[in-house]
């Protein structure tokens, strides 16, 4: 287990396996008449994406250091998934903040992992009354014994129930009852920029740290030395080495993320962390949960992102959504997709760019059905996509 802080860096676009080769796939020609010379300056590779499965990749990606923690942090709580009620809340940000901890920090604890090279330690969110804490997998990742440590001080082992590194989540189970667990966002409880965020964790050891922000972005992408992690939440919330795996929360008191990266120069907080979407994560432990290991769904297609750019140089007719490039034979061919055509709907979800359609694949899994909504020559069309399993790396 790799406990020492890792720095790597996203230059390019990122690879559709989890490796470390660059996945650029651009577009064709322009059609002719295209008024090439418009040509953006600043479109360059990096905008350009493959979309290949539930790891899906989106553009925008992150052109800094990325550090993953290797001390997660706790998370909030409520027992009742229901309607939020921070209670002890006022309309002042602190006030707020002080609610949301109280709600949500008695369903985090500290994990401690050791490895053959070391210890290390990190955070887990409690998923499950009867002892099911989720935390990330870069945590736990070739450990030997791993415990857990409640907020109340006791400290339990913990079984790794199960990893995904294409997702760097995993599940763990501890011999403990009645644990509260926090309200997580649902489909219908998406953050936007400019949401509140709180992160609450153990960094560097220190249980129950609770920082407050915003949500600074959404359908960020990194790459890590597991895999490039899609979708990603972004918040200026401060987030350090032992944050990882802890919870990051809305205004309403819900979970919509479980953090697990930095973009840093200094090794600490430069106020842009990132974390995985509560959907992604119940996703991912429901399946290990129940079949011990992880099933991606795979659309099969590589695009690009309609901006405005794209859309003048293409003469697209609209200036939002993943215009494909590619679409070989796999799912979406099957479906009746083709190279030119504009996705931009997903069942009941728009699709403004190619990181939002690598989210939703994400949110599905292999032989599930869904609505893609696209434009060909201008015209409006739905077909249904029967989603596949994606490919593992080399096979």
């Amino acid at each position: 287990m790799d406990l020492d802080t890792a720095t790597r860096r996203s230059e390019h676009a990122e690879p559709t396996d989890g490796s470390h080769r660059s996945a650029t796939t651009p577009l064709p020609p322009p059609p002719p008449g295209a008024r090439t010379a418009e040509r953006a300056p600043g479109l360059r590779a990096r905008h350009l994406v493959a979309v290949a499965a539930a790891g899906a990749l989106g553009a925008g990606a992150v052109v800094v250091p990325v550090q993953l923690l290797d001390d997660p942090a706790p998370v909030a709580a409520s027992a009742d998934p229901g309607d939020a009620d921070v209670s002890g809340a006022s309309d002042t940000p602190g006030s707020l903040v002080g609610g949301i901890a109280q709600q949500v920090a008695p369903s985090v604890a500290r994990v401690d992992a050791r490895g053959a090279t070391g210890s290390g330690s990190g955070s887990a969110v409690v998923y499950r009354t009867d002892g099911v804490l989720v935390t990330n997998h870069h945590v736990v990742a070739d450990a030997v014994e791993v415990s857990v440590t409640l907020p109340d001080g006791e400290r339990l082992p913990a079984e790794i129930v199960g990893t995904d590194p294409s997702s760097d989540l995993a599940v763990l189970r501890v011999d403990a009852t009645d644990l509260p667990v926090p309200m997580w966002a649902g489909a219908d409880d998406l953050p936007e920029v400019g949401d509140t965020a709180v992160a609450i964790g153990s960094p560097f050891g220190l249980d129950g740290s609770v920082t407050s922000g915003i949500v600074s972005a959404l359908g960020r992408t990194v790459t890590t030395p597991q895999a490039a992690l899609v979708d990603l939440l972004q918040t200026d919330a401060a987030i350090n080495p032992g944050n990882s795996g802890g919870a990051l929360v809305d205004g309403a008191g819900r979970v919509i993320g479980v953090n697990t990266a930095i973009a840093s120069s200094s090794g600490g907080n430069d106020g842009i962390g990132f974390a995985i979407p509560a959907g992604t994560v119940r996703n991912v432990a429901d399946q290990l949960l129940t079949d011990g290991a992880v099933r991606h769904a795979f659309l099969g297609v590589a695009g690009q992102t309609v901006d405005r750019d794209v859309a003048r140089l293409y003469g697209l007719p609209v200036e939002q959504g993943a215009v494909l490039a590619e679409v070989p034979d796999g799912p979406a061919a099957d479906a009746g997709l083709r190279p030119g055509d504009i996705v931009i709907r997903m069942d009941d979800h728009e699709v403004a760019t190619m990181a939002e359609l690598a989210g939703r694949i994400q949110q599905y899994r292999p032989g599930d059905e869904v609505q893609v909504t696209y434009l060909r020559d201008g015209e409006q069309r739905t077909t249904t996509v029967t989603l596949g399993e994606r490919p593992t790396a080399g096979g």
